[in-house]
This record gives structure tokens, C-alpha cells and sequence, in this order.
């Protein structure tokens, strides 16, 4: 008869589920490392359900998406380490440094206001290797320069026209000027090799040995592109102008003999009678160049230290006035002096000339024309953009 367990199942089946069960609790006490050597299978699947973290390149030091211009460029890793590191600078130059366990960083410091990219190959806590990418701006500098040059783009100008670059920062130390010198060029055609000298610290002008020929195209360029001076100011932009040189149009000024000729290519055009200044304001000699032209210009003797209300004070009107100096010469109409004009010097130190003589003038000439006087019993002003271009001989110009 069969019999029955408790359970319900019969007696003969017994041995079998008595067998089963020891297995499962041999198995399961080796999976929980009772007994026996342990297969690790469910380690190992563990393991393989963790994901692996991906690495993270960064510079060191961004704020805000910049990183400092003055401090070279750092570079680290998060979850990996770095195999390989590639800097290129905005040029598409690559920039040095050195790999170390902590990161990369570059020999040097950087560019202001500029892009530098990355590309690395970083090696995953999986064993793998990865290629990555960053990019970083640095901040801009503290303090720029930047040039302006004279005459403009298209300008017809006379044959005494330097050209001239203004800066708007100073520049006062021999290397910094050196610097600044070596992003400036200027061709002419026909050539001509000329220098440049410093008129203040902030204003450079450029000559030849010698006026220049009729005709003469000049090209002039400034790039200061990467420029750093030693007190950390940092170049920018880059500037250029072409213009061309118009008649040459050369006028004397006679102070003894009371006139002044008006030569143009070689030909004398008119002979005018002046008045120039007065023993108290004399008129200074050598070379001048025309400045500018107002067709009615305002007179204040206060400007040039005269007071108005004073027995030898001014304010006048005066029509067809030339500037030929900064310090308050013009040659210009004075219907005043007339009856003066060829006989003797009663002016504030201008060239007093006649309505008509001044209004043909006027009409004739244009920025950088050479007003040369001569028998002045005063010498120039070499401080005086007007008079400071002709009258320093080239061999001390570029010193």
C-alpha cells in the first residue's frame, strides 16, 4: 500500500525530494560561500550592470567660461587619466606644455581676448581610450592700445604731408617703442626708405631724406595683432591707409624783404606782398606745413596768452585763414594791413596777406604744403607738429 506523507505526496517519491533539497542548500550554501570554492558569477554580473563613469575634460581656473590671460594654460581630467593633451593657440599654432600625472599645463602664459582649443586622449577606468574635445576664452587684458593713422584712405596731401600714427595709450620705454615700431610698414611707390620719430608718447611720424615727389602713392599698415608692451598693455587691431601725394606746391616766406612766392611744380605762380610779426611777436622761421583751412576763422588772442582786454588783444573774424603751426600761426586775409603788407612786419607773428591774395591761396593749397620762412630772426619750434617735420635733418630724424 502506498503510503502517504503529511503533505499529500506519496512515500515513494520521498527519497527524490530529499535528494533535491540537498542540492539546493549545497548550491545555495556555495553561492554564499559555505562550502567549497566560490564561481563568482554573481559578482561578475554585478559588475557589468555598473555603468562606467564617462571622464570629464576641464581647464583649470574657469570662471564664467574664461580662464586667465596671464597664467598658462591648465588642463585635468575626471574619472580617467590623460594620455595625450593638443593645445592650438587662435592661429592654429600649437602651444607647448608638458604632461604630468596631475594634468597638462602650457610652458607659457596666454593670449587676451582669445580662443585656444583642446584635444585630448584620455584613458576611461575601464581601460579605454577616448578622444575628447574642449575649448576655453581667455579674459580680455586690462589695458589696450590702439593706432590711428594720418592722412586717411584716398587723401591727396602735399609733398611736406609725415605720415602720422596717434596712440591712445603712452609709450614711453626704448623697447616698448622698438615694439611698436616693428608693427608699423610703409611702402611708397616710387620707393623711398625713410624712419620714424617719436614727437610725444603717443604721436609717431614717418619721412624720407627729402619732400616727396609729385605723385608719390604711400601705403601705410599697423598691426598690433599679439603686440604686449612691458607694462602689460596688449596691441590692438589692425589699421591701414593709402593716399597720394598731390603738386608740389613749396612758398617762401621772405621776412626782410616783406613777400612770400608761391612755386607749383617749378613755376613761380605769384609773388604776394606780406606783413609778418612784429619785434614783440615775431614769426618763427624754417619750415612749416599747412595744417588746415577755415574759410572764416575766429581769432582769440587769449589762446596764445594775450588777453583780449590787453592794448595788443584780438578777437577777430578772419576769413581764408591757413594754419601753418599749432601755436597760432596762419597765413590768412588781413585787410587791416594793407598799406603794410611789403613794407613792414606789424602782425601777432602770422603772415598777413591781402583778401585776394589770401582767398587764391587759400584755394590753392592743401594739407601738408610747405610754407618755408626764411630771415626769421627766431628759429622754429620743434615741439610744434607744424614746424617739427622739416626741420631736423634726416640724420637725427629716427633718433
Amino acid at each position: 500500500m502506498t503510503t502517504t506523507l503529511p503533505d499529500g505526496a506519496p512515500r515513494r517519491l520521498r527519497p527524490r525530494l530529499l535528494a533535491g533539497l540537498v542540492v539546493g542548500v549545497l548550491a545555495t550554501g556555495a553561492g554564499l560561500g559555505w562550502a567549497g570554492s566560490r564561481p563568482d558569477h554573481v559578482a561578475v554580473q554585478a559588475a557589468s550592470l555598473t555603468p562606467i563613469p564617462v571622464p570629464v575634460l576641464t581647464t583649470v581656473g574657469q570662471t564664467r567660461g574664461q580662464v586667465p590671460w596671464n597664467k598658462p594654460l591648465a588642463v585635468s581630467v575626471v574619472d580617467g587619466t590623460l594620455h595625450a593633451v593638443t593645445a592650438v593657440d587662435p592661429d592654429g599654432k600649437t602651444v607647448p606644455g608638458t604632461l604630468s600625472a596631475t594634468g597638462w599645463r602650457s610652458s607659457s602664459t596666454l593670449l587676451p581676448a582669445a580662443t585656444y582649443r583642446l584635444t585630448a586622449t584620455v584613458v576611461d577606468k575601464a581601460g579605454k581610450f577616448r578622444a575628447m574635445a574642449v575649448s576655453t576664452r581667455t579674459t580680455p587684458p586690462i589695458k589696450t592700445i590702439h593706432s590711428v593713422l594720418t592722412p586717411g584712405d584716398g587723401d591727396v596731401v602735399g609733398v611736406g604731408m609725415t605720415v602720422i600714427v596717434n596712440l591712445d595709450h603712452e609709450v614711453t620705454q626704448a623697447a616698448d617703442r622698438a615694439a611698436v615700431e616693428q608693427r608699423l610698414t610703409v611702402t611708397t611707390t616710387p620707393a623711398v626708405t625713410g624712419a620714424w620719430r617719436w614727437m610725444s608718447p603717443t604721436e609717431l611720424h614717418y619721412r624720407g631724406p627729402s619732400y616727396w615727389a609729385a605723385g608719390t602713392k604711400i601705403n601705410t599698415r599697423a598691426d598690433f595683432t599679439h603686440l604686449q608692451l612691458s607694462d602689460g598693455t596688449w596691441g590692438q587691431g589692425v589699421h591701414t591707409t593709402s593716399y597720394s601725394i598731390g603738386a608740389r606746391v613749396i612758398s617762401t616766406v621772405d621776412v626782410t624783404k616783406h613777400v612770400m612766392t608761391v612755386v607749383q611744380n617749378g613755376k613761380l605762380l605769384r609773388t604776394v606782398k606780406v606783413s609778418t610779426g612784429r619785434d614783440k611777436y615775431p614769426t618763427k622761421g624754417g619750415v612749416h606745413l599747412v595744417l588746415e583751412k577755415t574759410k572764416l576763422k575766429i581769432m582769440d588772442s587769449a589762446t596764445v596768452g594775450i588777453p583780449r582786454n590787453s592794448p595788443d588783444g584780438y578777437y577777430e573774424k578772419v576769413p581764408d585763414s591757413v594754419r601753418i603751426s599749432y601755436a597760432g600761426a596762419f597765413v590768412h586775409s588781413a585787410g587791416w594791413s594793407v598799406g603794410d603788407q611789403g613794407i613792414r612786419n606789424v602782425s601777432h607773428g602770422c603772415v598777413n596777406i591781402s583778401p585776394t591774395d589770401a582767398a587764391w591761396f587759400f584755394n590753392l593749397v592743401r594739407r601738408g604744403d610747405v610754407v618755408d620762412v626764411i630771415h626769421a630772426a627766431v628759429g622754429p619750434t620743434l615741439s610744434d607738429p607744424g614746424m617739427s617735420d622739416w626741420n631736423i635733418p634726416f640724420r637725427a630724424w629716427g633718433n
